[in-house]
């Protein structure tokens, strides 16, 4: 929420300290989820540098060198799941006069502060009571106003090996990326996909992404803007993932054979299938999509359900309850809006006049085997081309 300039205080943060919210009521599974977000901030982390990342009984501290560049720690943590707000801190001896000379200075120039005191190691000869009522005390002598209701927070924790203080920066929350298994991420060239890209990791999933693209070679789809949002959504995952793209004009071959007002549904079930196929391979447990109930005629309740019969993997629509407003706000938040707006031909968008919005699940069934778009997908995944991103 509120950040501090360690140039203002004329010397440089001991630490940054880090703290996780819901993995932190995770009953007898809270150390594999803290152990994967220790693992994931470390990756996101690589070529920072700093002393040593420690794993505490209720937060991470990382501790900092001369060499450490904060602003661009604190900007990598910003995308990374698991974390309930995290912050640049200094570290005081366990001596109230110590803790309340920091608390003064990081005070000055600022409106007012509140201070809030806890004490995680009791062995200590005063109370959290006792350091706020000092800082009080101290404040006034030096013309700094202490306010309980200021918005402004210095958060005080007294640990066995020193005390903590800092501001707090509101962190991503969630789970973190790799505590809930793989998905196949459906991405499109739109607003929408990238979004639910993001709504998945947050809930733990790793991404496998899975692009259709209308290019004759699959390495200028990579190189597209397509490849482009891969990078962004990978600040959200350690910097690693991997990107299945295939061609699109196989099926639109197999497809235009059977001319239907139901091309945009039968192309849903044909990316479900190839999906569910990666899925296999991948070992994921899950595909996610960008759908939104009602946005466009393949989203309507009855489309969705005739694209998705026959589909034994778990479906995700992370947006389904989303107008494209919302959708809009989140992925201008994220970092992807401005690349999905940019021109680019999607395979999704097929040019179909009439497209029913009310389909029946059996006419779907019996356009796709007339259609012979099962043969369709074989040959599309012979073409396939797979891009590594970061570290498997």
């Amino acid at each position: 929420m509120h950040r501090f300039d360690g140039n203002r205080m004329k010397d440089r943060y001991d630490a940054v300290v880090m703290h996780y919210g819901e993995i932190g009521v995770k009953g007898k599974n809270k150390g594999t989820f803290i152990n994967t977000l220790y693992g994931n901030v470390k990756a996101t982390l690589h070529g920072e540098k700093y002393e040593s990342l420690k794993n505490m009984r209720d937060r991470l501290l990382l501790n900092l060198s001369a060499e450490s560049d904060v602003d661009s720690i604190v900007g990598k943590l910003g995308h990374v799941f698991g974390l309930a707000w995290y912050a640049p801190a200094y570290v005081e001896k366990n001596n109230v006069k110590d803790i309340v000379k920091r608390l003064v200075v990081m005070s000055k120039g600022l409106k007012a502060v509140k201070v809030v005191a806890h004490r995680t190691y009791k062995e200590v000869d005063f109370t959290s009571e006792g350091i706020i009522s000092e800082f009080i005390k101290s404040a006034a002598r030096n013309g700094v106003n202490a306010d309980k209701d200021a918005e402004y927070k210095l958060f005080v924790n007294v640990t066995k090996d020193g005390t903590i203080i800092s501001g707090k920066i509101r962190g991503l929350g969630g789970l973190p990326v790799g505590s809930s298994k793989k998905a196949v991420v459906l991405l499109s060239g739109g607003i929408d996909s990238p979004v639910s890209a993001f709504f998945m990791m947050k809930r733990g999933m790793v991404p496998v992404y899975l692009h259709v693209h209308a290019f004759p070679d699959a390495k200028e789809a990579a190189e597209s803007k397509i490849g482009r949002i891969v990078e962004v959504l990978n600040q959200y995952s350690n910097g690693a993932s991997r990107t299945y793209y295939v061609p699109g004009h196989i099926f639109l071959t197999y497809a235009t054979k059977e001319r239907s007002m139901y091309e945009l549904v039968l192309f849903k079930r044909f990316l479900y299938k190839l999906a569910e196929r990666i899925a296999e391979n991948e070992g994921a447990e899950a595909i996610v999509t960008g759908d939104s109930l009602g946005q466009v005629a393949s989203q309507t309740i009855e489309n969705i359900a005739s694209s998705s019969k026959g589909v034994k993997t778990l479906l995700l629509r992370p947006l389904i309850g989303l107008d494209k407003n919302e959708i809009i706000d989140y992925a201008k938040r994220i970092g992807t809006y401005e690349l999905s707006i940019l021109p680019y031909r999607d395979v999704c968008s097929i040019n179909s006049k009439n497209q029913k919005t009310v389909s029946n699940p059996s006419e779907i069934d019996r356009v796709y085997r007339k259609a012979k778009i099962g043969k369709a997908m074989n040959e599309t995944m012979k073409r396939k081309l797979i891009i590594e991103h970061g570290a498997s």
